[in-house]
């Protein structure tokens, strides 16, 4: 309560809901945020102290030298709401477009619906409907704002980023936060709070919040600035420059399958030792990690002039663009489960002696790649099904993804190196029309765009970024993941030093420099014996389960019954919100063991990709044609999770049939 004779604060008042509002308020800040709730209430003595009354206006935070609100917090709030309101910050998914040349089965009821908009002449707007998954406040500030907007918006969840605990302590003197949870938990809906001093990893931590917890409920959220400050501000770029790949699919069946199949082989038939965090001794050796973007080019002499004393690493096609300048790595990385890496492989090996160079892949790559190195180090990818299933004793790498250059990075780390050097990895390119090394297979290989459409495809940068040297570099989806995820990885191994060498898009934590500047201090001697510390020290690779009739026959049962499920919830539910609910809950009980996890990876994306596209689409119709939309849009959807049955009894057919 405030005091409004003193202007402070009166702990010990009860208000109308019993107990002081600091201890209920206490109370929900443990259930959402335990670690910070233990930071605010060893606060004893706040630099800064909330002065003045709110039913007189003068409401505020003394910072000791200055106000914090200008005018009050209390005409600030009302203000910022008002203008909120008439024309909010929000965010919009794409909507779906058709693609005749896909696999997925999702995509099939895409191409057939719009299909069936067209017939019918029916558009979509612009905007979504007002209802949102969630609401967004960048900085706390007294909260004064909060529970009018959870009163006025149609939101569901409410995420809270603030960089100052004193600002929590105060909010949770001056608002009611059981009324914020209350309101949301009627709703179906939850509070979160993020306390952090970095902005780029407060976007991180909400950007995976979100991406987490309602997935199917981005499209139409709301973000609030509530104050201006490098913080806020940084973050809310940061949460902006995300939403290209915000609602990225999550995975996909017939991806799962592909990965299943092959984790199945290179488990079974190919020798190896098993990559995996343990702990290790750490390692004084330097590592180059060579990727193919342009300015490698204007690299070659600092590895040229440092191989001998380094570990150079090189990441997918990084390999054509060392080979073509006349050096091999140490290691190669390669992750992807398409045909690709292998007819790229096999290419080189046509051209280039490989023999001496250790392969380091995730267990779900094509058998063929692992075939073409004589020393294989495979690693377990986190999350997917041959992880699930087959890796459950072992340790799976987290972060080694979504890019090369990032499985690179992870395998060095966990083998116990700590000063990494960045090459060729650009994540993006100055100039649009030049997105790889000119030694590269891209082009060196006159006819490779033209004869890999996919490539070709990838190759096209149309986001803006920041440049890790300054000025603006062009990027694409995949790479904007690629440098959080990597932001991510060099945070959570300390000790760890990255310099980026290239001349791409920024990673945070990374310390740029240019390759002329740099001098290494390894040693030839030093880079044998850590080399060969590593390969005495990791494990032969073998002792998998999931190789015997019995599990995989279990596995057969399990998802055959989740797909009837599955299906199911599409026939019987029209209602976008209600069916959300449904599928979270049939998911959430699927994590006790192998089976259940491997039937999860296998259907939790496509699934949610099924139910995203009817969620995007719906909201943006004319009212009297919803109805029929998702009708026709959930039929067609059960149709062909129906189908993925077919699919998936042919694989497990196909791994008892190599038993």
């Amino acid at each position: 309560m405030i005091d409004l004779e003193s202007g402070g604060l009166l702990f010990g008042d009860e208000d109308e809901a019993g107990g002081d509002l600091f201890s209920r308020n206490l109370a929900v800040l443990r259930d959402i945020a335990p670690a910070v709730a233990d930071h605010i209430e060893a606060i004893e003595a706040p630099i800064s102290r909330v002065v003045g009354s709110a039913e007189e206006g003068t409401l505020n935070i003394d910072l000791g030298h200055t106000a914090f609100y200008d005018g009050g917090a209390v005409a600030y709030s009302e203000n910022q709401v008002e203008n909120f309101l008439e024309s909010p910050r929000r965010i919009e998914m794409p909507l779906y477009k058709k693609q005749l040349d896909t696999i997925l089965c999702n995509q099939r009821v895409v191409n057939d619906m719009v299909d069936w908009l067209a017939e019918r002449d029916l558009k979509t707007a612009v905007k979504p409907d007002r209802d949102g998954g969630y609401l967004i406040v960048l900085g706390l500030g007294l909260g004064l704002a909060i529970e009018r907007l959870i009163e006025e918006l149609p939101v569901r969840n409410l995420v809270i980023v603030e960089q100052f605990p004193e600002f929590v302590l105060h909010a949770m003197e001056t608002a009611d936060w059981t009324r914020w949870r209350d309101m949301l938990e009627e709703r179906g809906g939850s509070m979160r709070l993020i306390l952090a001093q970095d902005h780029y990893m407060a976007a991180n931590q909400l950007y995976t919040h979100v991406r987490n917890h309602h997935f199917g409920l981005i499209d139409g959220s709301y973000m609030l600035l509530h104050y201006q400050s490098s913080f806020t501000r940084g973050a809310l770029d940061e949460i902006v420059s995300r939403l290209p790949v915000i609602a990225a699919n999550p995975g996909f069946f017939e991806d799962e399958l592909v990965m299943m199949r092959n984790g199945f082989r290179n488990l079974r038939h190919h020798r190896h030792k098993l990559l995996q965090d343990r702990r290790r001794l750490m390692l004084t050796t330097p590592v180059i990690v060579v990727a193919s973007g342009p300015s490698v080019d204007n690299a070659i002499d600092f590895i040229r002039e440092n191989r001998e004393k380094a570990v150079v690493i090189t990441c997918g096609t990084g390999l054509s663009a060392l080979l073509g300048y006349g050096m091999k790595p140490d290691f190669h990385v390669d992750t992807e489960n398409t045909p690709g890496p292998l007819e790229i492989l096999t290419g080189l090996r046509e051209r280039y002696d490989l023999s001496g160079i250790t392969l380091i892949a995730c267990n779900t790559v094509d058998p063929g790649v692992p075939a073409l190195f004589d020393e294989r180090y495979l690693y377990f990818r986190d999350s997917v099904t041959a992880t699930q299933f087959f890796g459950r004793d072992h340790s799976p790498l987290f972060l080694a993804a979504p890019t090369v250059s990032n499985a690179a990075v992870r395998a060095m780390l966990a083998l116990g190196f700590r000063e990494i050097y960045l090459v060729g990895v650009d994540l993006g390119s100055r100039d649009q029309g030049r997105h790889h090394s000119q030694k590269s297979i891209y082009v060196a290989d006159e006819s490779f765009l033209e004869t890999h459409p996919e490539h070709a495809a990838a190759s096209k940068y149309t986001i803006a970024r920041q440049g890790s040297l300054g000025g603006t570099v062009f990027a694409n989806a995949s790479f904007l993941y690629a440098a959080m995820y990597m932001t991510n990885l060099v945070r959570v191994f300390p000790g760890t030093t990255v310099y980026n060498l290239s001349d791409g898009t920024r990673i945070g934590g990374t310390i740029p420099r240019l390759p002329r500047t740099v001098t290494l201090k390894g040693d030839a001697a030093i880079k044998a014996r850590d080399l060969q510390l590593v390969a005495n020290t990791l494990e032969e690779g073998d002792h998998y389960k999931g190789f015997d009739v019995e599990e995989l026959e279990r596995l057969r049962g399990a998802t055959d019954r989740v797909i009837d499920d599955i299906a199911n919830l599409f026939r019987d539910i029209r209602d976008p919100v209600e069916l959300f609910d449904a599928i979270k809950d049939l998911f959430m009980v699927l994590e006790e063991g192998a089976t259940d996890r491997t039937v999860y990876a296998f259907l939790w994306g496509t699934t949610l990709m099924f139910y995203q596209y009817l969620y995007v689409t719906v909201r943006r119709l004319p009212e009297e044609a919803r109805e029929d939309f998702m009708d026709q849009a959930c039929t067609l959807s059960a149709e062909e999770i129906d189908r993925m049955r077919a699919d998936f009894e042919a694989l497990i057919d196909q791994l008892v049939s190599e038993l």
